[in-house]
């Protein structure tokens, strides 16, 4: 007999089902891609009805038990097949005309090298909670001038993290801690976080370790069908990126770019990328810091 889920997707299974209990969710895999988004509904004809007719969903997640919330699918190797990015994009296709969330994942999304969940859980939970959050607005008991911000969501569970959704909160902590004792000259880090013109998220982060030396990292995220705070995410991962880099900079594993080179790369990393975030810790010869959307 063949098995539903291959062990990667059952991996993502019983993560995304540990989530679903926490919040009454139903999860459903393997759903047909046309009992989600009807072709006749959409108006699709051709071979994007053929491919809905024929193809399936990972993960299909729902509200009120049987009510479509999002998909997830999970992107292993063979993904970068070219066959398998023309079949991925027809899914990214019927997914945009119907506007219906599509959240994709791979193995990186089930690690908890970031924090004390793992990015996966994290999305899904962060989703759940912005959707409470504005309809609490909604019934008043918010004031429509706040924003959500994940990162300042506070447990008050015992033995679960003060700030579960800030994963760079304890690297953060740790940076102004070895400024204090003199290990390094800034206690922040300076970054940035843009939107190329494909979509993809890019981001930069640098600290300088001694006045004249700094250690940088630079990380990417693929664009999502999905209602959540990517470039916020981004940024935090960069902050644990960094912070290992310093890490591993003080025991001597690693060295330091001068910060002329540093400021040169910052330039020609942010070149055609819509900024969403700028911020750094300020010295002479560096730009300002800037946020625009």
């Amino acid at each position: 007999m063949a098995r539903l889920l291959d062990k990667y997707e059952e991996l993502v299974h019983a993560e995304v089902q540990a989530v679903a209990a926490r919040f009454d969710l139903s999860v459903f895999p393997k759903v047909r891609v046309a009992d989600v988004l009807e072709p006749e509904t959409l108006g699709v004809t051709g071979a994007l009805k053929s491919y809905a007719l024929a193809s399936h969903f990972d993960f299909v997640i729902c509200r009120n038990k049987f009510d479509t919330a999002y998909a997830i699918e999970f992107d292993g190797a063979s993904h970068a097949a070219p066959k398998q990015i023309e079949r991925d994009a027809k899914k990214d296709r019927l997914c945009q005309i119907g506007d219906f969330p599509l959240l994709r994942i791979n193995s990186q999304h089930l690690s908890k090298r970031f924090g004390p969940m793992s990015l996966l859980a994290w999305l899904m939970e962060v989703h759940e909670m912005q959707l409470a959050f504005y309809e609490a607005q909604t019934r008043g008991e918010i004031s429509p001038d706040e924003d959500f911000d994940p990162f300042w969501l506070m447990s008050m569970d015992p033995g679960e993290a003060r700030f579960p959704y800030s994963f760079a909160a304890k690297a953060r902590y740790k940076l102004q801690v070895l400024k204090k004792r003199g290990k390094i000259v800034d206690g922040h880090s300076s970054g940035f976080v843009g939107r190329g013109t494909d979509g993809v998220l890019h981001g930069y982060n640098f600290i300088r370790v001694t006045p004249e030396t700094a250690i940088t990292v630079k990380s990417s995220m693929r664009p999502h069908r999905f209602p959540a705070p990517l470039m916020e995410l981004l940024d935090e991962i960069l902050a644990v990126l960094l912070t290992e880099e310093v890490d591993l900079y003080l025991a001597g594993q690693i060295g330091a770019l001068p910060v002329a080179e540093v400021v040169k790369r910052w330039t020609s990393l942010r070149s055609g990328l819509s900024m969403g975030s700028t911020h750094t810790a300020g010295f002479e010869g560096f730009p300002p810091p800037e946020r625009r959307t």
